[in-house]
């Protein structure tokens, strides 16, 4: 909070080139069953130029997950319980830049993209066959993981709309581009900062 507050009164020097800057936290859905949290921080220069810091984590089913891929379980009081689903964990840090449009006072379009750190887990599926333990019967699959750190990028588009001048809603849309996965999916999220609604004089 208090970083907050004292990127608002540097927004608001009369010198000051920055013309929005606010925290940002979302949630959405993405490809391959896969669903995600964001939190970012963004900057909007009066050349309608931004600069943006984000962070992502996905839990995402495997790109490779095959089709016939058939989960194994446990019977337990004479209902089954399912193994754990082979979904993976996913992490990006992204550096971005993109361009500020402004439609009216309190709504704008940024589109964005950049570079982005990702680490996750790469999973191998061997087929096996299904092994009856009486009371547990196996995938028809193993499975090995192997945790991973790459480079990629990020690309990204949303519309924002401030419903008060310093907290508003953006929806959107973002791809991810690397050697671990690429989910691609949309997202909602609450703005807050300062958010530069007054009237121009």
């Amino acid at each position: 909070m208090i970083l907050l507050a004292s990127t608002v009164l540097l927004a608001q020097e009369k010198n000051s080139s920055i013309k929005k800057i606010y925290f940002e936290a979302g949630t959405g859905p993405s490809n391959h069953n896969g669903a995600m949290v964001q939190l970012g921080a963004k900057a909007v220069l009066k050349s309608n130029w931004t600069f943006g810091l984000s962070y992502y984590n996905f839990n995402i089913d495997p790109k490779n997950l095959p089709s016939d891929y058939e989960q194994g379980y446990t019977i337990a009081i004479f209902f089954p319980i399912p193994d754990e689903w082979p979904s993976i964990t996913m992490n990006l840090v992204n550096f971005t830049g993109g361009k500020f449009f402004q439609l009216g006072r309190k709504t704008w379009i940024i589109t964005e993209a950049g570079l982005s750190v990702a680490s996750g887990d790469k999973m191998t599926f061997t087929s096996q066959q299904i092994i009856n333990d009486f009371l547990h019967y196996s995938s028809n699959y193993s499975t090995q993981r192997e945790s991973q750190t790459t480079v990629g990028g990020l690309l990204k588009a949303d519309f924002n709309w401030a419903f008060t001048p310093y907290v508003g809603l953006g929806v959107g849309a973002f791809a991810a581009v690397n050697s671990i996965q690429s989910p691609i999916g949309a997202e909602i999220k609450l703005i807050v900062g300062w958010l530069n609604t007054k009237r121009n004089k």
